[in-house]
Parts: C-alpha cells; structure tokens; sequence
C-alpha cells in the first residue's frame, strides 16, 4: 500500500514542478510539433515518464486521437491503477510498458482498473477524494 502512495506522490510532483515551471516563464513556451498539450495526454504522459516537452510518434497521436474524449474519473481510476501495478515491481506488476500500445488498449486498460477498483486494498478509497489538478 505505501508503494501505491509513493507512486501517486511521484505522479503528483512531476506534474506540479511542470506546472511550476509553467507559472514561473514570462514569456510563452514555445511549443514544440506533436508535444502533448491537453491536460489529459499531459497526464498520460506523465503516467509514462515522459517529458512534457517530448514530442509524440505519429502513432501514438493517432491513438489518442482515436480515443475522444477521456473522462477525467476513468483516467484518475487508471492512474491509481498503474500505481499500484508498479509498485510490485517490474515483473510481478500488470502493466503496459509503451504508450502507443497503452493508447491502443485503453479501453481494456481502464476495465482492469474499474475491476481492480472493485476489489482494491482499502486505501483506494482514500485516495479517490483526489482531484485531478492535484496531480
């Protein structure tokens, strides 16, 4: 459980210091080609490590494309999902290891973590006060 938390608290400070940085520039970023700029690909972005300057593959543009719109709850459900799959570890967690292929399975990605949810550890429950501009 305390795994799970440090992984959502690493989530939440990576993205705090790029909004940080953010409110910090006077001047506006200039945005690079294919760079994630909505809030939610900020937020998968960052589920997988990944700069916020980093530019997207083609593929995985079109993946996301693919997906309209993403509610802001399946995406936290996710989020916490991946928390607690990493936390055990590299080869003991389930989990996807490559954004495009995530993209592409998302929709089976989040009924894993809805079922997960369902039968979650009790500090689930603790956490799903969360908002996701404090992410």
């Amino acid at each position: 459980m305390k795994k799970m938390h440090a992984a959502l608290e690493k989530l939440r400070s990576a993205f705090a210091e790029f909004e940080a940085v953010i409110a910090e520039t006077e001047l506006p970023l200039q945005i690079e080609k294919n760079v994630p700029t909505t809030r939610t690909a900020q937020r998968i972005a960052t589920l997988y490590n990944r700069r916020l300057t980093t530019p997207w593959s083609v593929p995985e543009i079109k993946a996301f494309r693919a997906l309209g719109i993403i509610a802001d709850a399946d995406l936290e459900t996710v989020e916490k999902y991946y928390a607690a799959e990493r936390a055990k570890g590299e080869t003991e967690g389930r989990h996807r290891r490559d954004l495009c292929t995530f993209l592409n399975n998302f929709s089976g990605e989040l009924d894993r973590a809805r079922a997960f949810s369902q039968i979650a550890p009790k500090g689930w429950a603790q956490d799903s006060t969360l908002k996701a501009k404090e992410l």
